[in-house]
């Protein structure tokens, strides 16, 4: 996530791909900036208010919001570090350098995470020893920042929880929903309607509230979700923690 990270012409259609059904629950009158209709003098809302994405908006004469957060904080928030600090998964290390990598990964079956993530990409199964392959992108990906490497687990159920900081820190926060996932990228979601146990939803509660008071005192404003998960040895209510619009996001809250 950097000021200037460059778009291939893959990530670009992947990206209107995933924009497509967003725009189609927007309420009427707002208009998709690469879709049809007139932004110009509207309020400009940003999927994730980087630089580009508010250079964007001015481009089409939208009007920017003055509460976006500072694009440094913006970046250090949606870093899995954020998250690693608040709520670990069991057996997650941290790693550093080609060393440390090469050493956690040689037994076990891994899922390795870059420390910014969007839409399955900037993951990596290793199944060690890591191949030639597995340590060309751990290269790349260090480069980038540390990388997280987790054991792998076999999933039962996703689920999110979303919220949004409004600026003044008052915290609005929505329902659990149940995230479809295929490959690692979002299909739909549903309203969890009982789907967790009592004490996974006071962990995910937990989660919320501490989530939620980092940000604010990270200087963030906007909106957020948590993802977590079910697996066979229990309940991990913080797996990731965006702080920007996700795909769940209208379903959680409500609308947008």
């Amino acid at each position: 996530l950097g000021p200037d990270h460059p778009r291939s012409a893959a990530l670009r259609a992947q990206l209107l791909a995933h924009a497509a059904p967003v725009a189609a629950t927007l309420p009427a009158g707002d208009v998709w900036v690469d879709g049809l209709g007139d932004p110009r003098g509207l309020e400009g809302r940003c999927w994730c208010p980087t630089p580009s994405a508010r250079a964007r908006l001015t481009e089409v004469s939208a009007r920017l919001s003055a509460h976006d957060p500072p694009f440094e904080v913006l970046r250090r928030v949606n870093g899995r570090g954020f998250s690693h600090r608040l709520c670990p998964l069991e057996g997650e290390r941290a790693l550093h350098d080609p060393d440390a990598a090469r050493r956690t990964l040689e037994r076990g079956h891994w899922m390795v995470h870059r420390a910014h993530t969007f839409a399955g990409r900037g993951h990596r199964f290793v199944h060690g020893p890591p191949t030639s392959e597995d340590l060309g992108w751990i290269d790349k990906g260090l480069t980038l920042g540390p990388l997280f490497a987790a054991p792998r687990l076999e999933l039962e159920l996703e689920v999110a929880l979303h919220g949004h900081v409004r600026p003044g820190g008052d915290v609005e926060r929505g329902v659990v929903t149940v995230q479809e996932v295929d490959r690692g990228q979002w299909r739909r979601s549903v309203r969890a309607e009982g789907a967790l146990r009592a004490d996974e939803a006071r962990a995910l509660e937990r989660a919320f509230e501490a989530a939620a008071a980092a940000l604010i005192d990270a200087g963030y404003t906007g909106p957020f979700g948590l993802d977590a998960f079910r697996h066979a040895g229990g309940f991990h209510p913080l797996s990731e923690l965006n702080a920007r619009y996700s795909m769940g996001y209208p379903l959680g809250m409500g609308g947008w």
